[in-house]
């Protein structure tokens, strides 16, 4: 199972930064609900893991992305 810190490490790599802030929004980054969709998938695949339409649609912030993918590996 991955760590907070193994999903941040991805997330960083994805948007292609060094740091990345919680409270900002996706679009911050440059990133649209479609671009999250596929991060969750890659997700997904990668840790045997399932997210729900009703758990992803509320998704604003890098926090809110990772508090939800934290409460999944947990």
């Amino acid at each position: 199972m991955a760590n907070i810190t193994e999903i941040e490490n991805l997330i960083k790599e994805k948007l292609s930064c060094e740091e990345i802030d919680k409270d900002a929004t996706l679009a911050t980054y440059g990133l649209d609900s479609l671009d999250v969709v596929e991060f969750i998938l890659e997700l997904e695949d990668k840790y045997n893991i399932s997210f729900e339409a009703e758990e992803t649609k509320d998704i604003k912030t890098i926090g809110d992305l990772l508090n939800l993918i934290n409460k999944k590996l947990n």
